[in-house]
């Protein structure tokens, strides 16, 4: 006489699936593997950041601040400048330089081609992090100081995502 097939059999692993009988029954079963850690599984495990939605906001925030930085550093910026003494001068107009290099470099790496689409991983960023602005900086009791700022802040998050992503899965 067959076994009939009982409602549980279709669930139960130890009847079904890649395991078949000699899998464990259950919530241990193979049928819950999908759920399970990869460290269950014996690999490494890795914090995987949903890079495409973080390259895209760092995109946005990149060409806002590009924006800002241009307002002010090629207008009021630069009349405020002009009325400087030569050493307060000499290191505004550094800054600006900086924060110049500091977007490009952001957009040039969020523009890497192997950033597009479905993005999996994240080389370094060829622009090093700087320390912070002097208290004293000339460049920080004006409206260019939080540009300054939100520069280092982009460059900081972009080193931030490519350190958290720069090995391969």
């Amino acid at each position: 006489m067959a076994k009939s097939s009982s409602s549980n059999d279709a669930v139960d692993p130890a009847h079904h699936g890649p395991g078949g009988a000699d899998a464990p029954s259950g919530s241990l079963g193979n049928v819950n593997l999908g759920s399970v850690g990869a460290v269950s599984r014996g690999r490494k495990s890795r914090r995987v950041v949903p890079l495409r939605d973080h390259l895209d906001a760092l995109y946005r925030d990149t060409i806002a601040v590009s924006e800002a930085a241009r307002r002010w550093f090629d207008g009021p910026g630069r009349l405020w400048r002009e009325e400087l003494p030569p050493g307060p001068r000499l290191a505004a107009s550094m800054e600006a330089l900086g924060v110049t290099t500091r977007l490009l470099a952001v957009m040039n790496w969020l523009l890497r081609p192997d950033h597009n689409g479905e993005v999996t991983v994240l080389g370094p960023i060829d622009c090093p992090e700087l320390p912070p602005l002097p208290a004293d900086h000339p460049l920080l009791a004006t409206d260019g100081g939080p540009i300054a700022l939100a520069s280092r802040k982009v460059l900081a998050r972009a080193h931030q995502l490519a350190a958290l992503n720069g090995e391969t899965p």
